[in-house]
């Protein structure tokens, strides 16, 4: 079932300012989009560029931009692609005018990912129109638009588009080299038959009370190798500590997974070691 989390119908990059502005709206076409399908229907997304720039060195040109549609969006999963700019219809060309940029390659010289457009647009009264369709509806959530033009690259801003579920967690495995000791008793036992005793011979009678003999018992030793088949076990019993989590920023912008960025406090750090030495030891 496809879901919808909060996100923007349109942005606009003229509100962000610098040395070099990209004056260009994005909005999401709500009449020609296909947000939640039928069974016999692709989802479709459609969007409206529209430059809203001014006629100085400060407003720059569109040359570029990418959709960050989620990473696991491949070009068989597109459908269909359609572009039009200042309403002439576009030759898409897959692999040269569009393309998908990943996080192994991704757009030179804007360093963004996901699905790039290399449609250049007027920055006083250029309009482009783009929509492309998937074969498998994606959940509907914040999409970033990469913008690239005049030297410049603007980034941040996020529409409603194709977006990765955000529920799943992130696992990893992790190994340990243990060498396991166990100490293992061997406790003999003999357990005795029934004993039976057989006549040897037909009894004798002597006259009085007296036996013959001074011992009242008869004893000897007897001696039995065994082999002894001990079967035993090695596992080991799991059992996690305590989670702890470190809160960063809260932005509108994907996250930093550099190592750089995923560093811990040199405090917080030695915490957790604490932590995992006390579970591994106790």
């Amino acid at each position: 079932m496809v879901t919808n989390s909060t996100c923007n119908y349109q942005v606009d990059y003229s509100t962000i300012t610098g040395e070099r502005i990209l004056p260009f709206v994005f909005s999401l076409n709500m009449d020609d989009s296909i947000l939640y399908p039928s069974e016999a229907e692709d989802q479709k997304f459609c969007y409206d560029i529209t430059a809203v720039g001014q006629d100085t060195s400060q407003y720059a040109d569109l040359s570029h931009f990418l959709f960050g549609i989620c990473n696991t969006i491949t070009p068989d999963d597109i459908a269909e692609i359609s572009v039009s700019v200042n309403g002439e219809p576009q030759t898409v060309v897959w692999g040269d005018n569009v393309e998908i940029k990943t996080a192994e390659n991704p757009d030179n010289p804007t360093g963004c990912t996901g699905l790039k457009f290399d449609f250049p647009l007027d920055k006083l009264t250029g309009t482009m129109h783009v929509c492309f369709s998937l074969n498998t509806p994606y959940n509907i959530g914040p999409m970033n638009i990469c913008l690239y033009g005049g030297g410049t690259t603007a980034t941040g801003l996020s529409i409603c588009g194709p977006a990765c579920g955000g529920n799943e967690p992130c696992e990893s495995v992790f190994y340990q080299k243990e060498t396991v000791c166990v100490p293992v008793k061997v406790t003999p036992f003999a357990k005795p038959g029934t004993a039976k005793a057989t006549c040897c011979g037909d009894p004798v009678v002597k006259s009085g009370t007296q036996c013959s003999g001074s011992q009242a018992f008869c004893s000897f030793t007897i001696t039995q190798s065994l082999c002894v088949e001990i079967p035993i076990s090695f596992g080991a019993v799991i059992e996690t500590g305590t989670a702890v989590v470190q809160c960063g920023t809260v932005s509108e912008t994907k996250c930093d997974c550099s190592d750089a960025a995923a560093e811990m406090p040199i405090a917080a750090q030695r915490t957790a070691e604490i932590k995992e030495w006390h579970f591994f030891n106790r």
